[in-house]
């Protein structure tokens, strides 16, 4: 089972009345067509990792969703939405300095404060050794090596007891895989400079994640990160960054993502043919869904607010706190009460780090 989804790129913060500016021949800009269902479809994405962690937290065999685990199937979406508009950023915007600048703003400051909370207040409060003891040791400042991408999952005697012992935030294990998808997307731009060199790329790509990454066994860790998560994660964000260099999303809809569905089931009772169709259905589906039309109740809900990622880096930790003082806690009221305050935390990031950090993102010389 997965432990964990990934953060993904996030409508730009843009001044009012400001239209981004698009090249001849290139697809519409998401931002500059009727509001859509991509916040739903994140906030989705991210209840998907919190109901699948809840089974194993409770130590449950969690259900499958369309054949997959709950948790798996969010971080796919979300790499796909993510590849999708992490490269319409970067065509309307081909500079490399504010494309990093943008993306770490989305990425580091609501993650900064997530691990020092855990390190510096959680994690006191959990921890089975007395406060001093818990400050001298070398792992407690260690964890803070996660605001750089190098993941660390334990704090020193916190959840030793829990089902899933130890892990603090397990969830945090997609991001460096997320940001080494963001490095490497300019540079694939500047090889595959046309539809076909980029489809040849992907190509490669999936040859690599079929090959390898899906049959080995053993781990090639790298800063922490094992690497064969990059090829097979990354499978999802390059589909998504194809379907808009090859201008697809004008086909995406009902009858598509219908026959994607019908797809998946067909070539379900086999294995890998199974895994590597999904590489190419997934994405169909999750963007058939969030480019659409919102439901304006909805679209006037979430506009302007995605709480995704906020829901995505609390929730592990908040929900083996639950389990730490409630250890009999039941499904049920396990889901609703870890539902309440993963919201909170995701509400407070959104409107007092993310949000704010957002507005500061640079935008080049026409808007874009």
């Amino acid at each position: 089972m997965s432990l964990g989804a990934s953060t993904c790129e996030r409508d730009e913060v843009r001044p009012a009345g400001v239209v981004p500016a698009r090249r001849e021949g290139s697809a519409k800009p998401v931002e500059a067509t009727n509001p859509n269902n991509l916040n739903l479809l994140r906030l989705i994405a991210a209840a998907l990792v919190v109901f699948g962690h809840a089974f194993t937290f409770i130590g449950k065999t969690s259900p499958a969703v369309f054949g997959f685990p709950p948790g798996a199937l969010g971080v796919y979406i979300f790499f796909s939405v993510s590849g999708f508009l992490v490269a319409q950023s970067w065509e309307r915007d081909p500079h490399l300095v504010r494309y990093i600048t943008r993306r770490s703003l989305r990425i580091f400051p609501a993650l900064i404060v997530c691990v020092v909370a855990t390190t510096f207040v959680l994690g006191p409060l959990f921890s089975s050794l007395g406060w001093k003891d818990y400050f001298r040791n070398a792992e407690t400042w260690g964890y803070l090596r996660n605001i750089g991408l190098y993941i660390v999952y334990g704090l020193p005697g916190v959840f030793t007891e829990n089902s899933f012992k130890c892990a603090v935030n397990g969830s945090l294990w997609t991001l460096p895989v997320e940001f080494a998808m963001y490095l490497l997307l300019p540079f694939s731009s500047l090889i595959a400079r046309n539809r076909l060199y980029c489809a040849f790329l992907a190509v490669v790509w999936g040859a690599v994640a079929f090959f390898w990454a899906r049959n080995t066994e053993s781990m090639l860790v790298v800063y922490g990160t094992d690497v064969r998560q990059v090829f097979l994660c990354g499978m999802y964000f390059w589909i998504g960054a194809l379907i808009n260099r090859a201008g697809l999303q004008k086909f995406l809809g009902f009858r598509v993502a219908a026959c994607a569905l019908l797809m998946h089931f067909i070539v379900a009772p086999y294995p890998s043919l199974s895994s590597a169709s999904n590489w190419l259905i997934i994405p169909i589906l999750a963007l058939s869904f969030g480019l659409k039309r919102a439901i304006p109740s909805v679209s006037k809900l979430l506009q302007n607010r995605d709480y995704s990622y906020g829901v995505y880096i609390y929730a592990f930790p908040v929900q083996q706190a639950i389990v730490c003082l409630y250890p009999q806690i039941t499904l049920a009221p396990y889901l609703v009460s870890a539902g309440v305050l993963i919201f909170v935390c995701a509400f407070l990031s959104w409107h007092l780090v993310e949000k704010p950090f957002l507005a500061l993102k640079p935008f080049g010389p026409s808007g874009s």
